[in-house]
């Protein structure tokens, strides 16, 4: 072995061409230990491990992995051995590639160009065919079972365990106990305890942070009720813990945790799983699964055949295995995303509201271990639930948090109004905010208004210059349809188009002027009864709402108001010349095609709509008059179930998950959009790539998705 000075002289050769780079370590090791000693002189800039949150190492500060921005390093070296590279490679690679950052080993190994972006792993491809037909049929030949239970039996809804933690510091804070990186000091007082129980951390923690008894008492059963809101169970492996009751089997729970076999009973019971043997956690006993748990477990079960089953390689496959015990390995819906299409999210994943997000959409697509059985990591979507959390539901939050923190900011409007159809679910979503949540707020008072491009330009046409934009809508092969079909005026009141005739079809359109105008004053006459109807003052201000859009039904509406509204976007597309409006926007598409949203919007259309067809006039007694409906029963139902799937997102993303102050990357809900066309539509959704979208304006059908 090298001596300290050899070692020293061999490194800091190694690495002389990073000398100036901003550089991160990974690892808290000795191999750590001797390696930042021998770059005196480097810009060592922090240090990164898994188990350690904060402190110190050897005189450098520990940092957040999740905290890392794009300006903090120019390049990661894993201080470890170079048997775990690979394994460290694929947890920090994502954020690497998005942040153009540099991996190498301690070896001198340049692991971006070593291992490439993506490497073919054996056992991942060995997992897609894992199924529960096999396991059961294994569970058949054993006496006794045993389950794993964080991961295994049952999962949280954040994307890591340790996220929980940013969780109950926003809750402690909210009632006046302020604990700053509570995270670091919370993960730091586990890892003293040395696999003491939650009691002894927190005696732990308390010390640290100066709290008083009363005190660690709020803080730690606040842990423990955020524990409680993010759990759920694991469907199909509370079938399979079932299924090994039903055929007599001695079911047991291992599990290497801090919590007690009381705690965990509690949690257990909250989720109806019970009728198992007995549960074995670490705490309770002294040992981990790695030194001693098992061979506690087998003296309760002497001379049975027994099988474990569990997500951890090390603690749930191999350590059994030490002792005798045939073991069974799944993943967790953390490790089922990195073998699958959805691990190119991970790289819009940075702080805790982001990870809690995605956290959530891994919790519906990969709660069952084997939903990645037989697709070679291509997703499968069986139900429309699903279609409406994976690629709506963050969409649905971004833009409702983001329209609540703006009106607090701006406090002159009077109402909002969401614009029919796509506003239908934004609606329901806001209003019941405000219901809820509003009174310290003070948030307008929300309408839902009636309104499409075709009823907004029948009643907006105010004069001969709002006339040129049926240019941009009307039909310029047969612009004598613009006027019948999009305005509504008579056939008979109309002249054949003779391309001749006229020097363009504007042209055209200025000679039917006077009809034009009269049907636009008329019908924007009965508009205004129909918006008094709503509560709606014309002198007032309002701020109004849409999907995606460009302006053009909030143009039209501003000239039937007195006061010209504001706008609020979930994203707009800029055309050369934009209408002269005022709105904010979370996204901004220039001249259509920027934006992921603007080439999926027909497919989000068929998400975000109402039930009821679109409007596109007003009759005699000043009611709206609508199209004929296109849509089928079961498209109509079908997508009140993805609604109910977005709302049900975003009720437990906010209540459970939900960190205030920070907020959500606009690329990460875009990203799962991105997702729709790479996606397998099965069972009930096997249809869904034939859904087409009826354009009233131009008559016509757009595919939703490709096909």
């Amino acid at each position: 072995m090298l001596n300290e000075q050899e070692y020293a002289q061999i490194i800091s050769e190694r690495f002389e061409h990073l000398r100036n780079k901003k550089v991160l370590i990974y690892g808290t090791g000795i191999i750590a230990k001797r390696f930042i000693h021998s770059l005196s002189g480097f810009r060592i800039r922090g240090i990164v491990d898994r188990l350690h949150f904060g402190g110190e190492f050897e005189g450098v500060p520990i940092v957040l992995w999740d905290e890392i921005g794009p300006e903090d390093a120019d390049v990661v070296i894993i201080a470890s051995a170079r048997k775990n590279y690979k394994v460290i490679y694929q947890r920090i690679l994502d954020k690497c590639i998005l942040y153009n950052i540099d991996i190498y080993g301690e070896s001198g190994l340049n692991l971006k160009e070593y291992f490439g972006w993506r490497f073919f792993n054996i056992d991942d491809s060995r997992y897609f065919r894992k199924n529960e037909r096999e396991l059961k049929q294994l569970i058949s030949q054993y006496d006794a079972v045993s389950f794993d239970l964080f991961d295994t039996l049952i999962m949280r809804k954040t994307l890591e365990p340790a996220d929980v933690f940013d969780i109950v510091e926003d809750r402690i804070q909210k009632k006046g106990i302020q604990i700053p990186r509570f995270k670091i000091m919370r993960r730091e007082a586990e890892l003293q305890a040395k696999g003491a129980n939650l009691y002894k951390i927190y005696e732990i923690l308390g010390k640290q942070a100066g709290l008083t008894k009363k005190q660690e008492k709020i803080v730690m059963e606040t842990e423990l009720a955020c524990e409680k809101c993010v759990l759920l169970p694991r469907k199909k492996m509370i079938e399979i813990f079932e299924y090994a009751r039903s055929l007599g089997k001695k079911v047991s729970i291992i599990s290497d945790m801090y919590l007690t076999e009381e705690l965990l009973g509690e949690l257990l019971e909250e989720m109806h799983i019970r009728g198992y043997d007995k549960i074995y956690v670490s705490c309770d006993y002294g040992v981990s699964k790695g030194n001693g748990l098992f061979e506690r477990y087998l003296k309760d079960n002497k001379n049975m055949s027994c099988l474990h089953i569990g997500d951890n390689p090390m603690a749930d496959v191999q350590a059994p295995l030490r002792y005798g015990i045939d073991s069974y390995g799944i993943k967790s819906a953390f490790e089922m995303m990195k073998i699958s299409n959805f691990v190119n999210i991970m790289p819009w994943v940075n702080h805790c509201n982001e990870k809690n997000l995605l956290g959530l959409v891994l919790a519906e697509v990969f709660n069952n271990p084997f939903a990645l059985y037989d697709t070679a990591g291509v997703v499968r979507v069986d139900s429309f639930e699903k279609i409406g959390k994976i690629f709506a539901a963050s969409l649905a939050a971004i833009y409702i948090l983001e329209l609540i923190s703006y009106l607090e900011k701006e406090k002159d409007y009077q109402k909002v109004i969401f614009g029919a159809r796509d506003g239908y679910i934004f609606m329901k979503i806001y209003d019941k905010f405000r219901e809820k949540y509003g009174k310290n707020r003070e948030l307008p008072e929300p309408v839902y208004l009636l309104v499409s491009r075709k009823l907004c330009i029948r009643a907006g046409m105010k004069t001969g210059n709002d006339v040129g934009i049926l240019k941009i809508y009307g039909n310029s092969d047969r612009p004598e349809t613009t006027l019948t079909g999009i305005l509504g005026i008579p056939e008979e009141r109309t002249v054949p188009y003779d391309q001749e005739s006229y020097a363009d079809v504007l042209d055209y359109y200025n000679v039917h002027q006077e009809e034009i105008l009269d049907r636009s004053r008329i019908v924007r006459q009965r508009y205004k009864k129909y918006l008094e109807h709503c509560g709606l003052d014309l002198n007032q201000k309002y701020l109004f709402c849409d999907f995606i859009s460009q302006g053009t039904i909030l143009h039209l509406l501003n000239q039937i108001f007195y006061k010209p509204m504001d706008g609020f976007f979930l994203s707009r597309y800029i055309v050369q010349k934009p209408f002269p409006i005022h709105a904010e926007s979370i996204y901004v598409d220039l001249c259509h095609g920027g934006t992921i949203l603007f080439e999926k919007h027909c497919f989000l259309e068929t998400i975000f709509s109402s039930p009821e067809p679109s409007v596109e006039d007003m009759d005699e007694n000043d009611k709206p008059i609508f199209s004929n409906e296109i849509r089928t029963e079961e498209e109509i139902k079908n997508m009140c179930i993805e609604q109910e799937g977005i709302e049900k997102f975003f009720w437990d993303y906010y209540e459970n998950l939900w960190v205030d102050g920070k907020k959500i990357k606009k690329e990460l809900p875009e990203a799962l959009v991105y997702l729709c066309d790479e996606l397998e539509y099965v069972g009930e959704c096997c249809d869904v790539r034939k859904m087409k979208l009826y354009n009233d304006l131009d008559n016509d059908y757009r595919d939703t998705l490709q096909k």
